[in-house]
């Protein structure tokens, strides 16, 4: 799977309704991590929070009847179906966890979305709580309470921890030192002494032409839809200020105004491949 494939499977979730069994589309605008959510909206971070909680004690109700009982770690719906979910499905606490704080993997976001549905989180009548719903549809609730930041995507890409610090990704030993070397699923690991670690994205498309290269970048920086994860430029390609961090092109901070970082390019830490597969 490419980054861009992958990217996909956030902007355009495909979720089988575990009510009816139709098949459901969404997609993921918003950024953050650790409840601090951003989609355009005012207080959104503390929503998130509440609606977690609220789900939570939802899924414990229809799991086991008592909402101040966790579920899991891992859990199943044999004793007391819900929906049409397999008696033999398994869902992880941790991985629900994940798909509220900007941590989540595609399946882990559907497999939260999937519980909100059946639970009654999304939709028109109380939840099996008793709760007013938090949103009519699944496309509301993606907007309003599921995100991911650019170690997220990053992470979950390479099949490795999603709250990995960016600096893991800047390993000297992986550094790209020569125009041609660059390859489709390469970090890119935007850095000064200003903004250290700033972000991370991926390379899609590398076409090198002298000193430049037009290139393709897969991130998750802001919120919004595809054009702002998904861009296309051209580049003038130098060896970085910091030498043992290899090559990349200049860039304005998006963190400290007036200030200029680098973007540095690195091999994977893996070349265990397929990628995407979290």
């Amino acid at each position: 799977m490419t980054p861009k494939q992958y990217l996909d499977r956030y902007t355009y979730l495909a979720i089988p309704s575990p009510l009816d069994g139709s098949r459901l589309s969404c997609g993921l605008t918003g950024y953050g991590s650790g409840w601090n959510l951003r989609n355009g909206k005012a207080g959104a971070g503390a929503a998130i929070q509440q609606e977690y909680a609220v789900f939570r004690d939802a899924l414990r109700k229809a799991h086991h009847d008592n909402a101040h009982t966790p579920c899991g770690p891992s859990f199943y719906f044999s004793e007391r179906p819900l929906a049409q979910i397999s008696r033999l499905e398994e869902f992880l606490a941790d991985s629900l966890v994940r798909a509220f704080v900007g941590k989540g993997s595609p399946d882990e976001i559907t497999d939260a979305l999937r519980l909100a549905l059946a639970v009654g989180r999304i939709g028109t009548e109380r939840d099996v709580n008793g709760r007013l719903p938090a949103r009519m549809t699944v496309q509301e609730y993606a907007r309003d309470f599921m995100t991911l930041d650019c170690n997220c995507l990053v992470g979950n890409f390479y099949g490795g921890n999603p709250d990995a610090h960016i600096s893991v990704y800047a390993s000297p030993a992986r550094r790209r030192t020569g125009i041609g070397d660059v390859r489709q699923g390469d970090a890119i690991v935007t850095h000064c002494q200003q903004a250290p670690y700033e972000h991370v994205g991926l390379i899609e498309e590398w076409h090198p032409s002298g000193s430049s290269a037009r290139v393709k970048i897969c991130e998750w920086g802001w919120y919004g839809g595809e054009e702002v994860h998904y861009r296309e430029s051209t580049q003038t390609i130098t060896q970085g200020p910091i030498s043992s961090l290899g090559i990349g092109w200049a860039t304005p901070s998006n963190a400290v105004k007036g200030v200029t970082t680098f973007r540095y390019i690195f091999a994977p830490q893996s070349d265990n491949v397929p990628w995407g597969w979290s």
